[in-house]
């Protein structure tokens, strides 16, 4: 640790040193200057990890000799390191300028930075030249090649982010202000229940027991707590050296009466510590939990439930979905905390999820998670649980501007519901990370506080609840193309056929869910029934739902929608791709027309193709937004792998706006308007 801080303070000094020295005369170029800042800073880039401060080196270069193609790149990766993350975009613009191929991952690289700073249209066409670049070279296996998979993933949460500016939140954040926030990180903010006391932690210079920094020419985390006085958060102090060290201390939560402080600590991988306030509100020397928190892998926060025997806590130990998980453990008479158990899916996903809170009422958890329909980064997400059918809800992301491109985490509400504290990245902001105070929404407020807190049991094994369709035709008993999926299009249950006509579902979900039934043969007309499916409880449900088909009509009516003409339309058509109720793939059948519109854009690289993406008006018009977002991506994609660039084609999703057919009935209705219409335009 010594050496590394003598070597920052070396470097930088050698920085000053070289930014002075070109005033004084004119021996050494603009060009000469920015490579020796670029040499400088690459040194630092590998001893060190003082990425604030080498970014501005970098900038400087790049400043000072624009054409100089290491130092546009890295002041571009340097900025995604940091808390400004969209100006990346310039930087890296500057080297594709210079050397489209200075690294195999540029595309990917400039797509992140438009990602981050919002501009979601753009941050995908780069994305998608990417996966182009990956399709034709499958063999490259370089450490700058981004998978597909996790491009995919950025695609979707551009789209996702789309979904939420168009429909965001009607929220107040506020800054904490200067007397709480510093020029340095502030996070993790834990209220007690009274929301008398705010503990967070800050990499403050001022107060800290440290005044030396850590390999990021940054001050060490020290844990900090503010008063609230005449309703006014104090000006914060730090909590003293019996909880902070001389290196990092983080607080990661808080148990609701005030009296039990969780703190991270980087031992063994990273273990979590308990310390104790006495009487006299004496802090007492942090201990480790026992081993059915604590393993050999990381634990990165926890939470409590109101009356302190059921802790929450995240972990990227084995046996869980994927990263980092949730679990939950159960403290018995004694004291002790028993072996913890995964909360397993919807809650956690393949991808990290962190930062739990339940909160006073005992079932609402708020967490974040990389997973879901996140916009990018750690998104925050609201689950309740169902102390009836031991089951949570399935998470709901809490929306923009609450959350944004970048990672959004340890969200704290209060005891009433009216706030919450969290920390975040926004333009009005004092330092790298803010304290920030939400103020909740009626729609978002939890329960009564004075509920009866719930207690959690991890897993249940519920009855099965089974679903019986049976199919009639004019002539008795008949077969046909049963599905059922939920009204949002999302999950769904597989049809078991016992007898000709009759079809079973069971589910043992244990909330009751709403489904769409489809049915449909040829010649009948198709049949779109909604099925309110029970919660599935400690008793095996059985109810059955019967179907009659009916001979299919010659014609539908049709209804005439304008078309809306932005530009010229070329004289080439290629018919629409039609999709299956709730499914963002085309009918494989309709493969002809999207190679159809692939050889036309081949013949004639001057037409330009925007692709309008539709659904039926099943369901909710929000999901039905993104549903027919995906179906017209999932089309683009298609053609970008056959060979088109994806700056040629441009995408939309109507949703259910804008109706070919009839939505009354499903044949020649409904099922005209899951489509996607090729438009090639001039």
């Amino acid at each position: 640790m010594q050496f590394k801080t003598q070597v920052i303070r070396y470097l930088f000094a050698s920085f000053l040193v070289m930014a002075v020295l070109p005033s004084f005369g004119q021996e050494q170029s603009n060009e000469d200057a920015a490579q020796e800042y670029v040499e400088l800073a690459d040194q630092l880039y590998r001893e060190t990890k003082a990425y604030a401060d080498i970014k501005d080196i970098y900038m400087t270069a790049a400043l000072m000799d624009p054409n100089n193609i290491r130092a546009n790149y890295m002041s571009g990766i340097s900025l995604l390191e940091s808390v400004t993350k969209g100006e990346a975009t310039q930087y890296f613009m500057k080297v594709y300028e210079k050397d489209p191929e200075y690294t195999f991952d540029l595309l990917y690289k400039i797509g992140q930075s438009l990602h981050y700073g919002y501009k979601f249209d753009e941050a995908t066409q780069y994305y998608d030249r990417y996966i182009e670049k990956l399709a034709a070279n499958p063999d490259y296996l370089g450490n700058d090649m981004v998978e597909n998979s996790v491009v995919e993933r950025k695609i979707f949460e551009c789209e996702q982010g789309k979904i939420l500016m168009e429909f965001p939140e009607d929220v107040e954040i506020v800054n904490l202000g200067s007397d709480i926030n510093s020029p340095f990180y502030d996070y993790a903010p834990v209220v007690d229940a009274d929301e008398n006391i705010m503990i967070f932690t800050s990499r403050r210079k001022q107060q800290n027991l440290n005044q030396d920094v850590s390999e990021d020419n940054i001050p060490f985390e020290d844990i900090f707590i503010s008063k609230k006085v005449n309703g006014v958060w104090d000006f914060p102090d730090n909590i003293g050296n019996v909880v902070n060290t001389m290196y990092h201390d983080s607080n990661v939560g808080l148990s609701k009466d005030g009296k039990e402080l969780y703190i991270y600590k980087d031992e063994n991988n990273g273990d979590i510590y308990v310390s104790m306030i006495d009487e006299n509100g004496e802090w007492s020397y942090p201990e480790p939990l026992d081993r059915h928190i604590n393993t050999d892998f990381s634990e990165t926060s926890v939470t409590l439930s109101p009356d302190g025997n059921t802790m929450f806590f995240a972990s990227d130990k084995p046996g869980g979905e994927g990263g980092i998980d949730i679990w939950v453990s159960q403290r018995n008479a004694k004291g002790s905390w028993q072996k913890a158990t995964n909360l397993g899916a919807p809650i956690n996903t393949p991808y990290d999820e962190d930062g739990p809170f339940i909160g006073f009422d005992g079932k609402t958890m708020y967490f974040s998670s990389r997973g879901g329909n996140g916009m990018g980064g750690y998104d925050i997400y609201r689950v309740e649980y169902d102390s009836a059918s031991q089951v949570w809800s399935t998470p709901t992301n809490m929306g923009y501007p609450i959350n944004t491109p970048d990672d959004d985490i340890y969200f704290t509400p209060s005891k009433d519901g009216k706030r919450a504290y969290y920390a975040s990245v926004k333009e009005d902001g004092l330092g790298f990370t803010d304290l920030y105070m939400l103020k909740v929404p009626d729609e978002m407020k939890h329960d009564d506080p004075k509920a009866e807190p719930v207690k959690v049991v991890a897993e249940v094994v519920l009855a099965p609840v089974t679903l019986t369709v049976t199919i009639t035709g004019p002539d008795g008993i008949m077969d046909a193309v049963v599905s059922l999926r939920g009204v949002l299009g999302t999950g769904g249950l597989g049809a078991n056929k016992t007898s000709m006509g009759v079809y079973e579902f069971s589910s043992t979900e244990g909330k009751s869910k709403e489904y769409a039934l489809s049915v449909s043969q040829s010649g009948y007309e198709s049949q779109l029934i909604t099925i309110n499916y029970p919660a599935a409880g400690n008793e095996p449900i059985s109810f059955s739902q019967s179907v009659v088909m009916v001979k299919a009509k010659e014609t539908a009516p049709i209804v005439e929608i304008p078309e809306r003409v932005v530009r010229k339309v070329s004289g080439d058509k290629v018919r629409n791709v039609y999709f299956d109720f709730g499914s963002s793939y085309y009918h494989k059948e309709d493969l002809p027309y999207i190679e159809q519109a692939v050889g036309l854009m081949k013949q004639n690289a001057s037409i330009m193709l925007e692709l309008y993406g539709h659904s039926d008006f099943v369901g909710m018009e929000k999901y039905n937004k993104s549903l027919s977002i995906n179906r017209a991506q999932r089309v683009k994609t298609a053609m970008v792998k056959a060979g088109i660039d994806a700056g040629r084609i441009s995408i939309k999703g109507f949703g259910s706006d804008k109706p070919l057919a009839t939505n009354d009935q499903e044949k020649e209705g409904r099922e005209l308007n899951r489509r996607v219409e090729f438009r090639f335009v001039k």
